[in-house]
């Protein structure tokens, strides 16, 4: 199947030739590793935009399967961000292949603006290792360009601001167009959200997202597949490989474009969670339990508690006042209790402990036994694994808000 025809990018996005020769498609290395895009000299104006009450606080945490578990250590386990660090160096994170294997992922301002983030995920489609094709290059490239290209953006001054499926889009032209990317797949979940706390996600495939408001799952995404363990992706066909199948009438690769990436929108509110996972945490945590492992690092930190309702019973309260302490850049002594740091490490843990696990029926092991009945599966499924976690922090004085969810 020929891969989706090549777009022109939305007004306000940087062109995919611009993308290739600003380096944000990667350097290859002789050893095959990406190196990282943050390398480029080019720095942004900061924006401030100080009417915009939201700001945001981010952390990402990865695993890869041939890691064996451990505790967590900065800059290789887990990585912080915030979006109102004026002058951070590099100016956005990304993923480098060591460190989270196949699973890839990336958090950026968008056009240098506080108020405005760019954060999501891809995780390479394992099946290409059987073609001699290193999954890792396609996913990492990926969340590379999607990283500098959301920092890149211009016009958020104006409003204009960019959609996820144009930043996937973007990088997905800039990935065909890449020669030294020859082949591969990912799928991909990310989102952009502003200073008002409107977020609008787009996901493809098997990676997803949660939302979570204190003691409740607000929203979550549903996983896009042809069949069992085959989602939708995006995908790099070399020409050979389509004669090969025409010749020999093999299977068809997958191949999905961005547009067919399932759109969302949502309100957040001061305190919400919003959290990016592949299949490593999703097909090994329910969201059920995802949130009870959330829960309790609120509650040990004492940003979430109970409380009895005397019409509703007992109920999750926000210690508002606490969340708007996060603080706004994270230094090396205040790395290990900044808070989304702290959720994402949880999250990346607790799905490595249930990979690992072979008493533990996760929901793989409920899809295995709904597709095929007699196959003996039993325990966790072992893989890569990433997550990226944001915290809404609402400036000024606070009030109510609800998070909404309304699907296009």
């Amino acid at each position: 199947m020929p891969a989706p025809p090549m777009r022109p990018p939305s007004r306000g996005l940087i062109s995919t030739t611009a993308i290739l020769a600003a380096g944000l498609s990667g350097v290859y290395l002789k050893t095959g590793t990406l190196r990282p895009s943050y390398l480029m000299p080019l720095i942004r104006a900061y924006s401030t935009q100080p009417t915009l009450p939201f700001t945001y606080r981010l952390a990402a945490a990865a695993s890869s399967k041939r890691t064996p578990p451990r505790t967590p250590k900065a800059g290789i386990d887990y990585w912080t961000y915030t979006s109102t660090h004026v002058g951070s160096t590099p100016p956005y994170v990304r993923s480098t292949k060591p460190n989270s294997g196949e699973d890839a992922f990336f958090m950026a301002t968008v056009g240098g603006s506080q108020h405005h983030v760019a954060f999501g995920l891809a995780d390479g489609v394992g099946g290409w290792q059987d073609q001699g094709v290193d999954p890792s290059d396609f996913s990492h490239g990926l969340c590379g360009i999607m990283a500098g290209s959301a920092y890149l953006h211009e016009g958020v001054q104006e409003g204009k601001i960019p959609r996820p499926q144009d930043l996937l889009q973007t990088a997905y032209d800039a990935v065909i167009a890449n020669p030294r990317i020859q082949a591969g797949g990912s799928t991909a979940s990310l989102g952009v959200v502003d200073g008002n706390g409107e977020l609008e996600v787009a996901n493809l495939g098997d990676s997803g997202y949660l939302i979570l408001s204190p003691g409740k799952v607000a929203a979550c995404s549903e996983p896009q597949t042809h069949a069992f363990n085959t989602p939708y992706q995006l995908s790099k066909i070399p020409a050979r490989m389509r004669v090969q199948q025409s010749i020999f009438g093999s299977s068809a690769t997958f191949s999905e474009s961005p547009a067919q990436a399932d759109v969302t929108h949502h309100k957040i509110a001061h305190g919400d969670i919003v959290i990016f996972a592949t299949d490593g945490v999703l097909d090994n945590l329910s969201a059920s339990d995802i949130l009870a492992t959330v829960t309790k690092v609120m509650e040990d930190a004492g940003y979430w508690s109970k409380a009895t309702d005397g019409k509703s019973g007992t109920e999750t309260k926000l210690n508002a006042t606490l969340v708007q302490e996060i603080p706004v850049v994270v230094t090396k002594e205040s790395r290990d209790s900044y808070l989304p740091g702290r959720v994402a490490r949880a999250i990346m843990t607790e799905a490595k402990s249930a990979g690992l696990d072979s008493k533990r029926n996760g929901p793989f092991a409920k899809e295995v036994k709904k597709a095929y009945p007699h196959e003996n599966w039993q325990g966790g499924k072992e893989d890569d694994i990433a997550v990226v976690v944001a915290i809404a922090v609402r400036n000024g004085p606070l009030g109510e808000e609800r998070p909404i969810k309304a699907k296009l």
